[in-house]
């Protein structure tokens, strides 16, 4: 164990992994229970296709990271391509499949540290996009839960309604100027040594609205997967986007905010049992908490082959003129 590391994270880190395993064990334990529920699965070329396009659309995702990465370094006076930006982080969301759910992060910073951005610019950016991402993922949360939990469940949750629901969405999006001007004000040295050498620039507005709709068209890609899935994997007749897209999210945003879980590993999949039964029913929730793994493992993996093979590629192309003029300068006389 780090002897760096506090009290306070050892016990959080124990903690996370109790959740974890806590997760993981009602998952099984439902699958075991409900296995026989689960719709019979008919692998047929429609369904492989619905496969291939679903995993295709997360691999999709991971191309809207590496552009709204390339915005939010932009406003830090940083240039970097948007091929490239897409490409380190293609590559490196296979990271967060290692224990401690942060390897994507660790590996963008290195992967950005190697093609000149400093470590702080980085983690800077990740910082920002982090929290437009609990943003939006809050604020669908919010909706599912307004909306779309089932009403004797609400009833022991606070009510709020949809001004409240309104207020809270502005202030999680204004959350990333509101922490940078704090910072800035209160630590300015702190801000210099993330921000590269000098204060940490709040996002412009227009890169604001643009992470923002990334971010809504990531989320809406991940509830119509789900929905081809539901629809053709497991014969669900009533499956609506908005309710998929939105319970997913919540599942989603409780696996993302628990440390520990190797890319929400369990945890995503126990909160989408408890979210979708109401919507789809158990045995389709189990099988649909399964499929989704693997189409989301699916489409990381595609993302990665991607961003590899184009690392590959570039790199190729950069040591070719060079040696063709190492051999031009051979056959001169």
């Amino acid at each position: 164990m780090n002897p760096s590391t506090s009290p306070a994270q050892r016990w959080l880190r124990r903690l996370s992994w109790v959740l974890v395993g806590l997760a993981t064990v009602y998952f099984l334990r439902e699958l075991v229970r409900r296995f026989a529920d689960i719709p019979p699965i008919d692998w047929g070329p429609a369904s492989l296709a619905v496969f291939v396009l679903a995993a295709t659309g997360i691999a999709l995702t991971s191309a809207f990271i590496g552009l709204m990465w390339h915005l939010l370094l932009r406003d830090q006076s940083v240039q970097l391509p948007i091929g490239q930006a897409m490409q380190i982080v293609a590559i490196s969301q296979i990271g967060k499949y290692l224990p401690g759910n942060v390897g994507h992060f660790a590996g963008r910073a290195v992967m950005g540290r190697s093609a000149g951005i400093p470590m702080g610019v980085t983690a800077g950016t990740l910082l920002i996009e982090m929290a437009w991402t609990l943003a939006i993922g809050a604020g669908f949360s919010a909706l599912a839960i307004l909306f779309y939990l089932d009403s004797s469940a609400r009833l022991s949750l606070p009510q709020v309604g949809l001004v409240e629901l309104v207020g809270l969405s502005l202030l999680l999006l204004a959350g990333p100027w509101l922490g940078i001007h704090a910072v800035n004000r209160v630590a300015p040295a702190l801000s210099a040594r993330v921000g590269g050498g000098r204060p940490l620039a709040p996002p412009r507005l227009g890169t604001a609205l643009l992470v923002s709709v990334l971010l809504t068209i990531c989320f809406f890609i991940l509830g119509l997967a789900l929905k081809l899935q539901a629809v053709w994997l497991f014969q669900v007749e009533h499956a609506p986007l908005l309710p998929l897209t939105f319970l997913f999210a919540a599942a989603w945003l409780v696996g993302y905010v628990v440390p520990g879980a190797p890319g929400g590993l369990g945890v995503r999949e126990a909160m989408m049992l408890v979210l979708l039964t109401p919507v789809v029913g158990a045995g389709a929730a189990v099988g649909l908490g399964i499929s989704m793994r693997l189409v989301t493992l699916a489409g990381d993996g595609l993302a990665f082959l991607a961003g590899f093979a184009s690392r590959r590629w570039l790199n190729a192309r950069a040591v070719l003129p060079s040696a063709r003029s190492a051999d031009d300068g051979a056959s001169a006389p």
